[in-house]
């Protein structure tokens, strides 16, 4: 399902058009529910994706990682936002969740509470997750925009520092 392309600048400037996109569909989701999956595989690219994306977002972006032992999405999203209402949530680490098919289950039963969110959701999938909300929650999916990011192919099999141009 990943993209890899094969040579470092021509993932910079894919991420770059992808990071572009993911800012627009945020700012464009301003006061409404959107959910938007961030495709990415590597957690290194994810982050300095994340922290470009706060630094040129002229919008309040809360993150939100979620522990190996959350068990549903929806209240966990609505206990760690205490009442606020941000501009747009990120919420990564879904890999790392123990329990991710129940997760998701809960999230699907619970789909028409998230319209209650007037705020754009980002969620960075893995190949995993993605696999799994296709096959375990295709109503809840399907709301989605996706944008992937990629890494070259030697950049992938090595831990070498991955370059973000915007």
């Amino acid at each position: 399902m990943t993209t890899y392309l094969h040579l470092p600048n021509q993932s910079s400037d894919y991420n770059a058009a992808s990071c572009k996109t993911l800012m627009r569909a945020i700012n464009i989701s301003q006061g409404d529910f959107s959910l938007i999956l961030a495709h990415c595989n590597c957690s290194q690219l994810r982050e300095e994706i994340l922290q470009q994306i706060i630094e040129q977002c002229p919008l309040a972006i809360q993150e939100l990682a979620l522990d190996c032992s959350t068990r549903t999405l929806y209240s966990t999203i609505t206990e760690a936002l205490c009442g606020e209402q941000p501009n747009a949530l990120m919420v990564s680490q879904l890999e790392s969740v123990n329990d991710l098919d129940q997760l998701l289950i809960a999230t699907n039963h619970a789909r028409e509470e998230f319209r209650k969110l007037a705020f754009p959701m980002v969620l960075w999938v893995t190949d995993d997750v993605w696999q799994k909300l296709i096959r375990l929650v295709p109503d809840f999916e399907n709301w989605a925009t996706s944008v992937e990011f990629t890494q070259a192919v030697d950049e992938h099999s090595s831990d070498t520092e991955l370059e973000l141009v915007a």
